[in-house]
């Protein structure tokens, strides 16, 4: 349709010009042969076009009309060559700082509707208003005010539910009795502190409907974040590793009417392998050895096993499938998974742990009902707990994406959001580069905070660049590690900008020039990021340009 609202305007336009050019070259050509002199013809030449429906069929006349033709062609086609882009102020780059106007579309009228940024940005907690995600990725040094400046205001002056990373414990004790005031339940799950915990059960968690891919990824999750980096050449033990816990984990689901990871341990402890004697049968050996049997003996006749226990023993089948992977190692071998397995998870046998553990009292599936806010407190000196950290917010994210699956509408009851504070301090969440694309539309955000873009990549590697590319609103506090610096002045942009040279030679027969010519320059360099004044920051919202703003007060 577009196409030929073009080419029928222009067929048009040269049956007209062939018309002229055959009525002009008849009109010419009648009159030579007439006789008629060329300063009369100059005057008569237009004649013939007062009789529209005359055409002249003769040779010339038609060759009048096609050079008519012809000669716009030619000159459609020196205009169209000749054409230039021009973007005037704009040829090395376009970038300039936002104003008022920029982010007023943006912002609810509510206050409490509002993620707040800077002292006069603010973004809607309305997604489906905004068309941009609640996901925030916010970097400052140390000191910058990351708590101060962001976590605080927001915390106590959104409307929604949270969940909220707290490196000493300091942020509940500042905010817990503002958020009970406001009507918050508050939990926590106290790694600081741990006689002051609520207790968590990261069984408790495990996807009723797809149980068996529920603990392969917990016990991915304690095995990556409980053992750390590895040197290379190291994934045999690490895989080993997993078989055996992933067999642990499944038996004790299975089997115990409440499991914990208590339970777990235990069997852990009972376990044992000999080199001497490769046959010999320890207490959890011969568990698995008797499961097999009455595996076998309920296949060969289901009809004689109700339907709850041949659900549970085909669940078993899977413990016993993943324990007969740890058995097929040598004595030795046996023995060493065995014992490392039990080092990287010591923590788990801690007295105060073990009575986290033992229970769930902070509940993550009702994080939605009513105004909630958890605290997962986290020591900054050490990280021997700080696995603990990743699997609770394996289980949040989890609990939560499953809840708004079931839920009318595909959403939570009440919008929760994430503030990951010391992101890198959490260990690597399982499958967080999938789900920070696709938590927006059921009523699920967070807020990424670190000290350096380095960090992130660190964890995450290659997938950092895409957590980073889900988070429609960046936050920078100020900072002076290079990566960062130079990874906002990317994102600010270019500007065009006039570059004045002036030239000078002295003498007898001395010279002076000057000139003007564009040129691109950053927004702000990464050394001008670096020298950022403390009160100023910087936030970048997809699709409109960055601002320069002060940070908010407290």
């Amino acid at each position: 349709m577009n196409h030929a609202k073009t080419i029928l305007p222009a067929l048009l336009g040269l049956l007209v010009l062939f018309w002229t050019g055959d009525k002009i070259g008849y009109r010419i050509r009648a009159d030579m042969e007439a006789g008629v002199s060329g300063l009369d013809m100059a005057d008569r030449f237009w004649l013939d076009l007062l009789d529209p429906s005359h055409i002249s069929t003769h040779p010339t006349d038609m060759l009048c009309g096609l050079t008519l033709v012809a000669v716009a062609g030619l000159a459609w086609a020196y205009r169209r060559a000749a054409r230039l882009t021009l973007r005037n102020g704009e040829e090395h780059g376009s970038a300039h700082w936002a104003g008022p106007r920029d982010i007023k579309p943006f912002i609810d009228p509510d206050p409490a509707h509002n993620l707040r940024f800077t002292r006069t940005e603010r973004l809607s907690t309305d997604t489906r208003r905004t068309l941009r995600n609640l996901n925030v990725l916010l970097l400052g040094s140390s000191g910058s005010g990351k708590t101060r400046y962001y976590v605080k205001p927001n915390l106590l002056g959104a409307d929604m539910n949270w969940a909220v990373t707290d490196p000493k414990g300091e942020l509940k004790r500042d905010t817990e009795s503002p958020m009970k005031a406001r009507g918050y339940a508050v939990h926590a799950l106290d790694l600081v502190d741990l006689t002051r915990s609520d207790r968590f059960n990261p069984m408790r968690y495990i996807d009723p409907a797809e149980p068996q891919s529920a603990i392969l990824r917990l016990t991915d999750n304690l095995v990556t974040n409980a053992t750390g980096d590895r040197k290379n050449g190291d994934g045999f033990w690490e895989d080993a590793e997993k078989a055996l816990l992933s067999a642990l984990i499944a038996w004790v689901h299975y089997t115990e009417d409440e499991p914990t990871l208590n339970h777990v341990t235990d069997m852990l402890d009972q376990m044992g392998a000999s080199e001497q004697d490769e046959e010999r049968e320890f207490i959890v050996d011969a568990l698995f050895a008797e499961t097999r049997v009455e595996i076998a003996a309920m296949r060969a006749h289901e009809d004689d096993y109700d339907e709850q226990t041949r659900d549970m023993l085909e669940g078993l089948a899977f413990a016993c499938a993943q324990y007969n992977t740890f058995l097929k190692g040598a004595g030795e071998t046996k023995k060493s998974i065995i014992i490392t397995t039990g080092v990287h998870l010591a923590p788990l046998q801690v007295r105060e742990v073990r009575r986290i553990l033992s229970g769930d009292d902070i509940h993550l599936e009702a994080l939605d009902e009513g105004k909630r806010v958890v605290y997962l407190e986290l020591p900054d000196t050490n990280a021997t707990f700080g696995f603990l950290a990743s699997v609770f917010y394996q289980c949040l994210f989890e609990t939560l994406v499953r809840k708004a699956d079931h839920a009318d509408g595909g959403r939570l009851g009440r919008d929760v959001h994430c503030l990951l504070d010391e992101f890198a301090n959490i260990g690597k969440i399982p499958n967080f580069v999938r789900l920070v694309a696709t938590i927006r539309s059921r009523g699920i955000s967070c807020s990424i905070i670190l000290q350096t873009v380095s960090q992130g990549k660190s964890l995450y590697r290659d997938d950092w660049e895409t957590i980073a590319g889900n988070c429609d609103s960046w936050l920078f506090l100020g900072g002076n590690e290079a990566s960062t610096t130079k990874t906002i002045s990317d994102r600010l942009g270019d500007q065009t900008i006039d570059v004045i040279e002036t030239s000078e030679t002295k003498g007898a027969n001395g010279s002076w020039s000057r000139s003007v010519r564009k040129n691109a320059r950053k927004l702000l360099t990464p050394d001008e990021l670096g020298r950022l004044d403390t009160s100023q920051c910087i936030y970048l919202l997809r699709g409109i340009p960055p601002f320069l703003s002060h940070k908010l007060t407290d």
